[in-house]
């Protein structure tokens, strides 16, 4: 398994005049890859690209990167603008602009791997499919890039709703006393059941959901301290409340995967086809035993096999 790290320069296509970098995880299985399909992976709201390669002292098998690459995908794993190792931008900028850095950063890392720029001593990977994926925050990301600027063959919105994405705190807990702490913390903090069912080993939990005073992170790897864009995001719009991505939604053409937990920010998941009216194949699958933060669930492997499954599917459907 190899796995390579990269800046790639976004400062073209987010056009605020600041320089800017998307940083990114290549995984790779070994031998080469064999299914010539790239898998790009947005993370959510105070997560960072390490939650699709978490590796845990509770053991192996949470690593969504290297499940794929087992099996023949190229895993691609990228931070937002304002998260992780990626510039955080000092100059105002919207949602639009973080989207369109998203989608450049993931272009230009699929040339590069077409064409054998990646590294040294790496020959060109004949890759036919690019498919992305966003969980929760990173969904609604995902859903703004591809309905604006068309890129990707398929996408996955994980935990994400087209319609109207429930906020995931309790009505009788205010936004203030949440990012405060007051309302708990750890294994008390009161998103606890939005985001993990009962069988997740409860070390995990304490390090998902001990959160630090004032934001939306923890002292996790896989954590971050800003949502996407960063201090610096300026916009009137956000993720919740109904029809807030509903244009870019409408305008998607290409396959739709809608995956939630059990437990999710998804009210319906049976109607969300109806946001995707553009698309010629909506597929919805809800897991068992699998709440909000779907990669620490006991039964994450069935979404990723899933997942799997349906990007075989895009890849194998004649071109439109």
């Amino acid at each position: 398994m190899s796995k390579l790290d990269f800046r790639i320069d976004v400062t073209a296509a987010v056009a605020t005049g600041e320089r800017l970098e998307i940083a990114a995880t290549v995984v790779l299985g070994e031998p080469a890859p064999s299914n010539g399909i790239a898998l790009f992976a947005y993370p959510g709201g105070g997560y960072n690209r390490r939650y699709y390669d978490l590796q845990l002292d509770e053991g192996p098998g949470y690593s969504q990167a290297e499940y794929h690459a087992s099996s023949g995908f190229v895993f691609v794993a990228l931070d937002h603008l304002g998260v992780g190792d990626s510039s955080v931008p000092t100059k105002a900028l919207d949602y639009e602009a973080v989207a369109r850095g998203n989608t450049s950063a993931a272009g230009e890392i699929f040339n590069r791997l077409c064409d054998g720029r990646l590294v040294r001593d790496l020959p060109p990977i004949p890759l036919t499919t690019k498919v992305a994926m966003g969980q929760s925050f990173g969904g609604f990301m995902l859903t703004i890039a591809q309905g604006r600027e068309p890129f990707f063959d398929g996408v996955a919105l994980l935990g994400w709703s087209g319609i109207e994405t429930q906020p995931p705190w309790p009505k009788d807990v205010s936004i203030e006393a949440l990012m405060s702490g007051n309302a708990g913390n750890g294994l008390d903090h009161p998103m606890r059941p939005m985001f993990h069912c009962d069988d997740v080993p409860e070390s995990i939990v304490i390090a998902d959901m001990t959160k630090k005073p004032g934001g939306v992170g923890s002292e996790a790897p896989w954590s971050t301290d800003f949502s996407p864009g960063g201090p610096a995001l300026s916009t009137t719009r956000g993720p919740l409340g109904p029809g807030v991505v509903a244009d870019e939604a409408a305008a998607i053409e290409v396959p739709v995967l809608v995956a939630t937990g059990e437990v999710d920010v998804v009210a319906e998941p049976r109607a969300e086809p109806m946001a995707y009216t553009a698309s010629p194949d909506v597929t919805v699958a809800v897991f068992q035993r699998m709440a909000h933060m779907h990669n620490f669930a006991t039964t994450r492997a069935l979404l990723w096999n899933r997942l799997s499954w349906w990007a075989r599917t895009v890849a194998a459907a004649p071109a439109g």
